[in-house]
């Protein structure tokens, strides 16, 4: 599917609390899906700073539950994205419910470390 179809199947999930966007991080995540999660997890376990930027948009609207993800087979996915919400606030990540308009080149840090700044529509970071 592509296009118009593929749009008609996108729904947007129930609010959930967001957090504050951070000045500074060590890691941007754009996209709250199962993967964007558990990467951010990942990062976070090992003592990153990371932020997850998601709309809220479910790419799997039509699916009632998870299949074939161990331990969770059968969960709703509303379900899957709340607790791994929770499980990266768990060790210091932060989700924060919004759309990236852009993400751009900055300037390096001091250290000489690459650098960038993501654009959503009330801030730019």
């Amino acid at each position: 599917m592509h296009g118009k179809e593929r749009e008609d199947m996108s729904v947007q999930t129930s609010a959930y609390a967001t957090d504050t966007l951070p000045a500074d991080v060590d890691v941007v995540v754009i996209g709250g899906g199962a993967a964007g999660l558990n990467g951010a997890l990942m990062l976070a376990r090992s003592r990153r700073s990371v932020v997850v930027i998601d709309s809220g948009t479910l790419r799997n609207a039509p699916g009632e539950a998870m299949h074939g993800f161990i331990v969770l087979d059968g969960t709703p996915p509303p379900e899957l994205l709340r607790r791994g919400r929770e499980q990266v606030r768990q060790y210091g990540g932060r989700v924060v419910f919004g759309k990236v308009i852009s993400a751009e080149p900055a300037a390096p840090s001091a250290e000489g470390d690459l650098r960038f700044s993501v654009t959503l529509p009330t801030a730019r970071r």
